[in-house]
């Protein structure tokens, strides 16, 4: 027999609606259905809008009769899954078209070294499934940042975040918190309020804005999930639609971008998507200090998980390649990291590519200690200065050398005339406790008591008690 399809009530149709006009449309229809304020809007309608409902109620049902819906083995509706895919085609697409029209604008007034862009950074304590396919992220700090090839990192808003841990999340929030970030669960001076925090973002956005819109928000797409989730969370506090909010990859970007400026260059070939991924993922500034938050600054090897170097470090890497096809002057602290030479970052004095295909040496591993610290960075750090090493030569004490094998012998000797001589131990002043347990001390083995071997018995034998059966009866 064939399942029978269940359809909705008039209620739920009533809901989509009433989530529609209070323009929360992330809200769950299960927290809908609990808000008194719904209910009470749903028992004053008249019968006439009601019969609305319950007619669109019966309708859809004879619907889901004649179409019935297929799921995969995993319970996922075919249906949604083929939406799910054309939306996120045609946000490709749509982020393709956006990217190409700044850059041709760029091109034609000659200013895209100008044009502003906005990164996106989001780092987590735990990642928990609320569905198939969907995952909500714990925030633990975010930076957004304004970016431009001529100015660089110019704007950056970042947030630390003190946000409750769900029931059973809490080993893994301390896990992730003890290998990446470090900031502590529970921190103090941490943002709670997102709707405060939603306000602050598009404040910082407007400046960028295209008549009513936002700009959109480049990031890596490996941090598209985590990102989403937290604008999820703001605008749900702030009970505006995420749909205002788009984001984009900030790989294309990069790829696009440096394929637009070396276009006209002899012997340059087009970047593909993939390069400028592995540009990203191997992070040539990951240890350069400098660009860090105020918390991070005091905490050793955190500096390349913050999201604010992180998002610093995004611009040095996007300027490392397209300043010199723009004729950008690069400048320290802005275009590269104040600690590195100019030489270093323009590339002028150092073959590029051989530096570039050093990373893919395949006979030569190059990792870290497990404390994340690099070799070159540990040099650098524990090298003594010229006063410290006088120093610590002047407070150092002479080394004063024993020979034992001289002194051996006298000691012996010393040792030998002092020496006193030992008494023996004591027997113990304690029973024994097998003999404590027995009150007859008698071996049973003793000659009076061991029976005669061969016919009859011996006169000397110890008597056998015997014992009465009860009431005085006896053998």
């Amino acid at each position: 027999m064939s399942k029978k399809i269940k359809g909705h009530n008039a209620f739920y149709y009533f809901m989509l609606n009433w989530r529609e006009q209070q323009r929360t449309p992330n809200r769950s229809l299960k927290d809908i259905a609990s808000d008194p304020k719904c209910t009470e809007d749903w028992k004053k309608l008249d019968p006439t809008h009601r019969g609305e409902y319950e007619a669109l109620a019966k309708d859809r049902k004879i619907q889901a009769q004649g179409s019935i819906n297929k799921y995969t083995t995993l319970g996922e509706s075919l249906v949604e899954i083929e939406e799910q895919e054309r939306q996120e085609k045609e946000l490709i697409e749509n982020m393709k078209k956006y990217i190409s029209s700044v850059i041709s604008i760029g091109l034609r007034h000659e200013n895209l070294e100008s044009m502003k862009y906005i990164f996106i950074h989001v780092n987590w304590f735990y990642r928990k499934q609320i569905g198939i396919n969907k995952t909500e992220y714990g925030p633990a700090e975010f930076a957004v940042a304004e970016f431009s090839i001529k100015g660089g990192t110019e704007n950056v808003y970042h947030e630390i975040l003190n946000i409750p841990i769900p029931l059973g999340y809490k080993g893994e929030a301390l896990a992730v918190s003890a290998d990446s970030h470090q900031i502590p669960i529970d921190y103090a001076d941490g943002q709670s309020d997102f709707r405060l925090m939603y306000m602050k973002l598009v404040s910082f956005l407007e400046s960028n804005m295209t008549g009513n819109k936002l700009p959109p928000l480049f990031t890596t797409n490996n941090l598209k999930p985590a990102v989403d989730s937290l604008l999820l969370r703001m605008c749900d506090a702030a009970q505006k639609p995420i749909e205002d909010f788009k984001i984009y990859s900030i790989e294309v970007l990069f790829s696009e971008v440096l394929n637009a400026v070396s276009k006209n260059i002899q012997g340059e070939s087009p970047v593909p998507i993939a390069v400028a991924i592995l540009e990203f993922e191997k992070d040539i500034f990951a240890y350069t200090s400098g660009s860090e938050c105020d918390f991070h600054k005091f905490l050793d090897n955190t500096a390349q998980y913050c999201s604010k170097s992180i998002v610093t470090r995004w611009g040095y890497t996007i300027c490392d390649y397209c300043c010199k096809h723009l004729n950008v002057k690069v400048i320290e602290g802005i275009h590269y990291p104040a600690c590195q030479k100019e030489d270093e970052a323009s590339g002028t004095d150092v073959d590029e590519l051989a530096a570039r295909m050093e990373w893919l040496t395949a006979g030569k591993k190059k990792k870290k200690d497990l404390n994340g610290v690099s070799d070159s960075h540990r040099l650098k750090v524990s090298a003594r200065s010229y006063t410290q090493e006088q120093r610590r030569r002047e407070e150092s004490k002479p080394l004063e050398i024993i020979d034992h094998g001289k002194i051996s012998a006298t000691t012996s000797s010393e040792t030998d005339t002092e020496r006193l001589p030992q008494r023996p131990l004591r027997l113990p002043k304690v029973m024994p406790a097998s003999l404590q347990a027995s009150s007859n001390t008698n071996d049973s083995s003793y000659e009076e008591s061991f029976p005669s071997i061969g016919r009859g018995c011996r006169k000397n034998m110890t008597p056998k008690e015997l014992r009465s059966l009860g009431r005085g009866r006896s053998f």
